[in-house]
């Protein structure tokens, strides 16, 4: 499935030779822009039988139909333990869990025979900015001498983190956040309720957005704002936080006190629009170097977030320091 906002992508890179232009491609961007189901459409098409004008796969051949039942004998997807059995296309991921260089090295056979369906083979590495170094290295000496009509799809939340003899072997393809407009309209399209409030709080990536509108998101986000609305006792809200809302916590404190922020020197609010009215008297009383010290203190604990931390004692913490600076400014 190629997304609307990416279709331009897939036709320049099919205008340059009506194929892959190299045997490794890259597809880099931030997550939740559909990197993914565009890899896996790309791969699809790739071991097609049949492809169809503009380079887009029939989805009948016998080919298309071992691809969709996921059992293609001349494909091969290394991903994380964690991310096995993920729904096609999807985008969200748990941090954590690596590609090891076991996963890498299971490919040997792969690469030496002949394809099977006497086609293309096609490697899809994904997240790859998730490889292990020693992982890295085992697959730069195949993309050093590359196997004959074999394709490597390499895709990157975080490019930056793959080593650059890695990058330098791929041909990139960059997926930018597609326009606002875009976005809100596909999202309202899918029954998204708030599409400007989810895709703000989605960093404006629309699928992300979308993931979160069906997780319970809007309900949470409620509760948790009416806090910071009116805080009171901090135990209260840390009493509220279900297991594993650590980092739900942290990033709706932080785009709150951004807003905070914003609004008191832009006079503008990005993520929280639906509470403007009430943003704006907290703002207006807000002293900038504490916003400023509590949004530093909360990026510093969200980087933390993989570590062993106590969640409640983390969220009273967080909620102290949030009402005690919100009734410091109170007359």
């Amino acid at each position: 499935m190629i997304y609307n906002w990416n279709t331009k992508l897939w036709n320049t890179l099919h205008r340059r030779s009506g194929t892959t232009p190299t045997s490794a491609l890259l597809l880099a961007g931030p997550q939740g822009v559909g990197k993914r189901a565009f890899a896996r459409a790309l791969a699809q098409a790739l071991l097609c039988g049949n492809p169809q004008p503009g380079a887009v796969s029939c989805g009948s051949c016998m080919s298309c139909r071992l691809f969709s039942a996921d059992a293609h004998p001349d494909l091969r997807l290394l991903e994380p333990a964690s991310e096995e059995g993920r729904a096609d296309g999807a985008e969200g991921h748990q941090e954590g869990g690596s590609i090891l260089v076991g996963h890498v090295r299971a490919l040997t056979d792969f690469l030496v025979i002949a394809s099977q369906l006497a086609g293309a083979k096609v490697v899809l590495i994904q997240p790859a900015d998730r490889l292990h170094p020693s992982a890295a290295n085992a697959l730069l000496k195949t993309l050093e001498e590359p196997p004959a009509r074999t394709i490597f799809i390499l895709v990157a939340d975080h490019p930056q983190r793959l080593p650059p003899t890695i990058r330098s072997r791929c041909f990139r393809l960059d997926f930018p956040l597609p326009p606002r407009q875009v976005a809100l309209e596909w999202l309202a399209a899918e029954g998204v309720e708030q599409p400007e409030i989810a895709l703000a709080h989605g960093g404006f990536a629309p699928l992300t957005a979308m993931r979160l509108d069906r997780s319970g998101f809007p309900g949470r986000r409620r509760t948790l704002t009416d806090f910071f609305v009116s805080p009171d006792d901090p135990a209260t809200l840390a009493a509220a936080v279900g297991p594993g809302e650590l980092p739900l916590v942290c990033d709706l404190l932080q785009r709150w006190c951004y807003d905070l922020l914003s609004l008191r020197l832009a006079d503008q609010v990005r993520y929280n629009p639906d509470y403007a009215e009430k943003l704006r008297p907290l703002a207006d009383k807000a002293d900038v170097s504490q916003l400023q010290t509590l949004i530093k203190e909360l990026a510093v604990t969200a980087s933390a977030l993989e570590h062993p931390l106590n969640p409640r004692l983390v969220i009273e913490h967080l909620a102290i320091r949030y009402t005690r600076m919100i009734l410091s400014q109170r007359p």
